[in-house]
């Protein structure tokens, strides 16, 4: 899906598939305009180009902001595998947008691959005013603690966030199924009972959040919350929403378009 100035780009289609895009229903600006790229398809790419094309001949100032950067988990070349996200990075800076910003960037492969690009923190801005949020209420006699549910993203997000009460959780996989074989929290909590706020950029599923919500709740968390940027629909598939171990997930409209009364969605489009 693709936006200009905040609005939606209509696409209309002929018989054969090609695609039909009105001049006239596009709202450009004489100066700087953005599009917003929300990917649902490699569709998008192309209507991507056909548009910054269009642009380029009205030689107008653009910006292209990237809700979730397509292609972030093919991030390198793994046996047979295409190194996809490269040459993706190739064809938009190709498109030579005046600046690039990614919102909350899956893969660090992606910025460095892009020229003139910014990345918007978004996960850690979510979480400040979250923690924020429960630090003020006055009935909160519990400790708050941000937990980080590996190693990536204790190290993106301590630099990003300045709080003291942090856990990180560490875990081991099995490369050939894809399954989490441990995974142990460490840190220690200085009270028996205990608030969490788990943060990263990405959920599918949420496995990992849950396995690393049952160890927080061992070690005593009486209420748990789940802070991520992207959200894929595949989380209605998983256990988070399906049970009370993580009480509520925020996150954004950067993939996720479905509503939950368990979901709390900050809206970037």
């Amino acid at each position: 899906m693709i936006y200009l100035n905040e609005k939606k780009v209509n696409v209309k289609k002929f018989p054969n598939g090609e695609s039909l895009i009105n001049s006239e229903d596009l709202k450009v600006n004489e100066e700087t305009n953005i599009i917003k790229l929300k990917f649902e398809s490699d569709e998008d790419i192309t209507h991507l180009i056909f548009l910054k094309g269009h642009l380029d001949e009205l030689n107008c100032e653009c910006i292209l902001e990237i809700l979730y950067m397509p292609y972030s988990r093919m991030d390198r070349t793994e046996g047979k595998t295409v190194f996809t996200l490269k040459y993706l990075c190739k064809l938009i800076n190709s498109m030579n947008f005046d600046k690039v910003y990614i919102y909350e960037p899956h893969s660090d492969v992606s910025v460095a691959l892009l020229d003139r690009v910014s990345i918007i923190n978004t996960s850690s801005n979510i979480a400040k005013k979250v923690l924020e949020k429960f630090l003020r209420e006055e009935k909160c006699e519990e400790q708050v603690y941000l937990v980080y549910p590996d190693a990536g993203a204790e190290k993106r997000y301590s630099k990003q966030i300045e709080y003291d009460k942090v856990l990180s959780a560490s875990k081991e996989r099995d490369f050939k199924t894809g399954y989490i074989k441990k995974l142990d929290i460490n840190g220690t909590v200085d009270s028996e009972s205990f608030k969490a706020i788990i943060v990263d950029d990405l959920c599918s599923k949420g496995g990992t959040f849950i396995l690393t919500a049952a160890k927080l709740k061992k070690m005593g968390a009486s209420e748990i919350y789940l802070v991520v940027t992207h959200c894929e629909e595949t989380i209605f598939k998983g256990d988070i929403l399906k049970t009370d171990l993580i009480k509520k997930v925020y996150t954004t409209n950067s993939i996720l378009s479905r509503k939950h009364e368990k979901i709390e969605i900050t809206k970037i489009i």
